[in-house]
């Protein structure tokens, strides 16, 4: 039906007088508009009024300027009751659609260069009432322009609103899905590498991430209508951007196969700088033939990137060489093919560019690239990590050896200590005391009472150091009790009546046997001195636990006798001997303090207050 409907306006057409078609008619029904009369009012030129060849671009004629135009096209009568279409291949760059003096369509407001109708086609559908079934029908297209936007009118086609709406869809397939994907791509392939690079900061993921952003924003300029930056910003902008991505794009690809050259490093950011030059003087100055040249070397850089790869895939015969080097000359002919057949030769919006697929397919490629050095990295850091793994197992196994033969080489060390702090206690305790019996018994007329008072302290010496060597469990409570046991029977034999004050004590952190012999040394000292100099009938034994800021053990063995002497002019040491002294060196031995000080009773207070840390039980540590 489409298309008997389409002949018959056809011949109804031929049939007028002085027709001459503009048009070439197809097998379903669509006719391809070619020319128009038009009045083209240039801003800064003089205003042209005539037949114009819709096939040749507003930007060819007026190279750098805007302005506006008025376009009127004779559409063929109506024929049949189907509503009918109009296929604008470009229009922009804001437009206002009539048809017999009745709007059908806007895109945007005349004159506002916020929005711009010719990212993409354009379809318009006309109502079968609105057109004239008896004479041809009046379109008319009015745009506004702005320099170097690719505005005015291209060729459009009329026909059946379903044959036009087939060839509509094909080429938004073809053009702006086409774009939609290689955006979606690129975003997903940036934000892949961007993590990578945060992660790794390997600059391979970080100049990809870069460059797919840069290509995204191209992508978003050619679909984006109303973009909200000004022109002619947003062509700069959108010119550094798109030469940025080529080029480095360039670097990513050298990257793949190793490190770049010092010298193409160079022509990189050259290009790089030279573009964005040129694009920044083409808007400002609005000459679009220096954009054109900034366009020029990128293919210029694209060889150079080619032939260093080639060179790599031929010495190294690298598969993945000459798989880039294939892809760099298919994304080159795009290239070049859309600036020479485009761009340079003015064509109209019918021609297609191929530009954005090959890059496409090169980014698909990059991603391949980019998934292959991944996993390569992945295996090379659980090789590391094995072999890191291997290495701390060999050192623990080097660190436990050195720690046993030190262990048992302080074991060692401990036992001779230990062994020589015996001897010496041994001499200096028992030692004492059996050669002072010995000199004692050579002595004629020795006293028996003596001879007994020594022979029971060598005793004492003796059992202290045994006591010493008893594993003491940390209970100052035991030890105590021990020395108790062991000069109970001398204090009863002197008379001497033992109060025994002990409070409950804790468990001690640490009794070593060298610190249970000083407490018994300095313990022995104030009894035997109760025994020999105070001439008491009571002797208190007190031990309490403070545990305040400081905590400590207070151990006070307290007497009733005659209290310390005070005769003037004589020393500590004449009035008590030595026995004070080598109490106060065995206290600070410990750490703790020695007071020698009256007690309560009249008589005289040892007292030594030792700060120890109490051992923490599981109770302390759950609470």
């Amino acid at each position: 039906m489409a298309r008997a409907c389409s002949i018959l306006m056809l011949c109804a057409l031929m049939a007028l007088p002085g027709f001459t078609p503009a048009f070439a008619a197809t097998d379903d029904g669509i006719i391809t508009l070619e020319a128009a009369h038009a009045r083209l009012e240039p801003r800064g030129a003089a205003p042209r009024e005539g037949e114009v060849d819709l096939a040749r671009r507003w930007d060819r004629d007026f190279p750098g300027l805007g302005g506006r135009a008025t376009y009127d096209v004779a559409l063929p009568p109506r024929v049949g009751s189907e509503p009918m279409a109009l296929l604008f291949s470009r229009v922009g760059n804001q437009v206002h659609v009539l048809v017999n003096g009745t709007t059908v369509q806007r895109w945007g407001d005349l004159g506002d260069p916020l929005y711009d109708a010719s990212k993409t086609m354009r379809m318009v559908t006309l109502p079968a009432a609105l057109l004239h079934a008896d004479r041809p029908n009046a379109l008319r297209v009015e745009v506004t322009i702005q320099p170097q936007r690719l505005g005015g009118l291209s060729v459009l086609r009329y026909g059946p609103r379903e044959a036009i709406e087939d060839l509509y869809d094909a080429q938004i397939l073809w053009r702006d899905l086409a774009m939609l994907l290689f955006a979606a791509g690129l975003v997903g392939m940036g934000a892949l590498t961007a993590l990578l690079w945060w992660r790794q900061r390997d600059p391979f993921y970080g100049w990809f991430s870069l460059s797919a952003f840069l290509g995204v924003t191209r992508v978003i300029d050619r679909s984006w209508a109303d973009l909200p930056l000004p022109w002619p910003l947003l062509g700069a902008v959108a010119a550094i951007c798109y030469s940025a991505h080529i080029a480095l794009m360039c670097r990513f690809v050298l990257m793949a196969l190793g490190p770049v050259p010092r010298g193409m490093q160079r022509a990189i950011d050259g290009v790089m700088a030279a573009a964005a030059i040129l694009d920044i003087l083409a808007f400002a100055l609005h000459l679009p033939l220096l954009m054109t040249l900034g366009l020029v070397l990128l293919p210029i850089l694209g060889l150079a990137t080619l032939v260093a790869i080639t060179r790599v895939a031929w010495v190294r015969h690298s598969t993945k060489a000459w798989v880039l080097s294939a892809a760099i000359a298919g994304a080159m002919a795009t290239g070049v093919y859309d600036i020479v057949m485009i761009r340079i030769a003015g064509a109209s919006g019918l021609r297609n560019t191929y530009s954005q697929h090959a890059l496409f397919a090169f980014v698909l490629l990059m991603a391949w690239f980019i998934a292959e050095r991944y996993s390569r990295s992945v295996a090379n850091y659980h090789a590391l990590n094995a072999d890191l793994a291997r290495r701390v197992e060999e050192r623990e196994r080097q660190l436990h050896e050195a720690f046993d033969s030190l262990r048992e080489q302080q074991h060692h060390q401990s036992v001779s200590n230990e062994r020589q702090r015996i001897m010496r206690e041994i001499h200096d305790g028992v030692g004492s005391q059996l050669v002072g019996l010995l000199n004692m018994v050579t002595q004629k007329g020795a006293d028996a009472a003596a001879l007994k008072d020594q022979v029971q302290l060598a005793l004492d010496e003796m059992r202290m150091a045994v006591d010493s060597l008893q594993p003491a469990h940390d209970d100052l409570s035991t030890l105590l009790a021990t020395l108790r046991y062991r000069l109970q029977s001398r204090l009863q034999a002197a008379g001497v009546a033992v109060v025994w004050d002990v409070a409950e004590l804790p468990e001690l952190q640490q009794l070593p046997p060298h610190v249970v012999l000083h407490v018994q040394r300095i313990l022995l000292e104030a009894f035997t001195n109760v025994l020999k100099h105070a001439r008491a009938s009571q002797v208190t034994v007190q031990a309490r636990w403070r545990d305040e800021d400081a905590p400590c053990v207070l151990l006070r063995i307290a007497d009733n006798g005659i209290g310390l002497r005070t005769d003037e002019g004589a020393s500590e040491a004449q009035i008590h001997g030595r026995g004070l002294d080598n109490m106060r060196a065995r206290a600070a031995a410990i750490g703790a303090v020695f007071r020698l000080e009256p007690s309560a009773g009249g008589g005289t207070c040892v007292a030594l207050e030792w700060r120890v840390e109490r051992r923490r039980t599981r109770a302390d540590t759950a609470g």
